[in-house]
C-alpha cells in the first residue's frame, strides 16, 4: 500500500491518503471540505460538495476604498469695509466751515477747511473720520445734502439766499434749511403783516413752507405773527405740535372775525366734514358788532374741533 499526495480542492491544504481510498469520497481534516477521489492518481481530485463552514475558514477580503480626510477650510479671506464719508452741507457761507455728517453715529460736525481731506476724531463716537472735500457723498443717515456751488464768490447771505428762495430757487431754499432755526426770523420778515393782502401769494406760500420744514423751531415765533398773518396760522397747523394747536384754539375766542376764520383753517375745520356747520355760523357773525355772538360762534369752532380731534383716537 502507497500513499497518493494531493492539495485539497478546497483549502489546497497538502494532503496525504492511501492508495487503497481512491475513487471514494472523503474529508478535508483541515477544512472540513468534501473530496471525490479519483481512481487515477494523476488525475487531481475534485470538490464533491459545497464547502462546509469552518470557524478557521479565511473570511473573504473586503473591497478596500480610499478614504480621504476633508481637506482642510480655507483661510476667510478679509473683506475690507466699504470706506464711508460724512455729508457736506455749508452751515455757514461765510466763514468757510464744512458741515458734515460722522458714518458710525451721524452726529453734525462742523470743521474749518483748512481740515479738508484729514482724519479726525467724531466728538461723540470717537470714530476716526475722514473731513470730505469738494465733493458730497451720501448721508448715512439719509438727509438731504446741499451743492456746495452755493457758495459761490463767498458773499452769499442769508437775506440773498431767502430771497432767491421766495422765486422758486430750489438750491437757495435748501441752503436756506441748512441754517435751521437761524433762518426763521428771516422768513418771518417775509410774510404779509396785514390780513388785507391778498390769498393768493405764491412767494408767501414758498416761505410758509420753509418754517413748517424747518419745523419746531418756528412755533414761537410763528404764534407772535397771530393776528398779522393768516399764513401764520396756516404754519402753525401744518406744524401741529402741541403748542401750536393750543395757540391756534386761544385764537378761536379772539373777537376778530378773520384771526378766528384763520385758526378754524389752521386747525382743519374747513377740511373735516364734521364741522362745516362752523363756518356758516362765523360767516353770520362777520358784520355783526355785537361781541357775543363772535364768542358763541367761536364755541361752536371749539365743538367741531373736539368733535375732529375725537374721531381720530
Amino acid at each position: 500500500m502507497s500513499t497518493v499526495k494531493f492539495n485539497c480542492p478546497h483549502c489546497q491544504q497538502r494532503l496525504g491518503v492511501a492508495d487503497t481510498l481512491l475513487g471514494q469520497k472523503i474529508s478535508c481534516p483541515t477544512c472540513g471540505g468534501h473530496i471525490r477521489l479519483p481512481e487515477n492518481p494523476a488525475v487531481p481530485p475534485s470538490q464533491s460538495a459545497p464547502l462546509a463552514a469552518s470557524p478557521n475558514a479565511a473570511e473573504p477580503q473586503q473591497p478596500q476604498f480610499l478614504v480621504q480626510a476633508p481637506p482642510p477650510p480655507q483661510p476667510a479671506i478679509p473683506v475690507e469695509k466699504p470706506k464711508t464719508f460724512g455729508t457736506t452741507v455749508p452751515v455757514t457761507l461765510m466763514n468757510g466751515d464744512i458741515t458734515f455728517f460722522c458714518p458710525g453715529c451721524s452726529s453734525k460736525l462742523v470743521v474749518t477747511e483748512r481740515a479738508a481731506g484729514k482724519q479726525i476724531p467724531c466728538r461723540a463716537c470717537g470714530t476716526a473720520v475722514t473731513v470730505p472735500g469738494t465733493g458730497i457723498p451720501p448721508d448715512p443717515a439719509g438727509r438731504q445734502t446741499i451743492n456746495l456751488s452755493l457758495r459761490q464768490d463767498g458773499h452769499t447771505t442769508l437775506r440773498e439766499l431767502v430771497a432767491r428762495a421766495r422765486t422758486g430757487d430750489t438750491l437757495a431754499a435748501k441752503a436756506v434749511l441748512a441754517y435751521g432755526a437761524n433762518a426763521v426770523s428771516e422768513l418771518l420778515d417775509g410774510l404779509e403783516n396785514s390780513f388785507d393782502e391778498p390769498k393768493e401769494n405764491r412767494e408767501a406760500d414758498i416761505l410758509v413752507d420753509l418754517l413748517v420744514r424747518i419745523g419746531i423751531a418756528s412755533v414761537k415765533p410763528l404764534i407772535t405773527k397771530l393776528g398779522k398773518s393768516r399764513r401764520a396760522y396756516y404754519a402753525l397747523g401744518r406744524i401741529g405740535n402741541e403748542e401750536a394747536i393750543e395757540a391756534l384754539v386761544r385764537e378761536l375766542t379772539s373777537v376778530n372775525w378773520r384771526r378766528v376764520e384763520a385758526a378754524c383753517i389752521g386747525l382743519g375745520l374747513l377740511d373735516n366734514p364734521a364741522s362745516l356747520y362752523v363756518i356758516p355760523q362765523l360767516e353770520n357773525t362777520r358784520k355783526s358788532t355785537r361781541v357775543g355772538e363772535v364768542y358763541a360762534a367761536a364755541g361752536s369752532a371749539i365743538t367741531a374741533l373736539q368733535r375732529r380731534f375725537a374721531t381720530r383716537v
